[in-house]
């Protein structure tokens, strides 16, 4: 058995995954098969993978002809990784930013933020129109960083006002919600063309290690 941060995954564990990183379409029961276990084993065992965040997702990998032809606004982007931050950086960064500039370091937060979220909105209108999938995407980009889940609650997509939940659980420190704050702002600015009202709303009850943010008219 091996202990991780996000669970404990064991032999069988390990030879699922073996077989999905060869191969994420494969089926349960081609699974079953391999490692002599039944299919609804391996759902199981799949369906616990994901749920501790061990699965993070799944992805499609495209020849070169198809992104050269379709998709060729990602081309700029290859060559060489993007450089993630996860949340514990962040916490000491907007430490040392609020520490230097005092109360001013605040705003200086939320504008870093709406600097990321408008480049997030930037490329992802490069491959879709559609608000509901471009708000979609952002969520999942969002999650891919580290920096927690966003949920969606009565958005309205044609406007995009709406309420969004947010885990801050990553996150230690408090100033991150201006941040999230400003990376929301900025995004939807880029995608709508317009500026919002982006805040946290402390009228709806909020569960442990979330925070609701309401989105409105600016």
């Amino acid at each position: 058995m091996i202990s991780l941060v996000k669970g404990n995954i064991d032999d069988l564990d390990l030879k699922i995954l073996k077989l999905l990183k060869e191969n994420a379409r494969v089926q349960c029961n081609e699974i079953a098969k391999v490692v002599g276990v039944s299919d609804r084993t391996v759902a199981r065992r799949i369906k616990r993978m994901e749920s501790n965040g061990i699965i993070k997702g799944y992805s499609v990998e495209l020849c070169d002809d198809v992104i050269e032809r379709f998709f060729p606004s990602t081309k700029e982007f290859a060559g060489g990784s993007p450089i993630m931050v996860p949340a514990v950086c962040w916490d000491n960064i907007l430490n040392v930013i609020v520490g230097t500039f005092g109360v001013g370091g605040v705003l200086i937060v939320f504008n870093i933020g709406l600097s990321i979220g408008r480049t997030y909105g930037e490329l992802l209108k490069r491959f879709s129109d559609e608000k509901e999938n471009l708000i979609s995407s952002f969520c999942n980009l969002f999650r891919s960083n580290g920096w927690g889940e966003i949920s969606l609650s009565k958005m309205d997509y044609e406007k995009g006002y709406g309420l969004l939940t947010v885990s801050s659980v990553p996150f230690k420190n408090n100033l991150s919600e201006n941040l999230i704050r400003g990376i929301i702002a900025g995004f939807l600015e880029k995608v709508y063309d317009k500026k919002f009202n982006v805040r946290r709303s402390e009228s709806l009850v909020k569960d442990y290690g979330k925070f609701i943010i309401e989105v409105g008219e600016k």
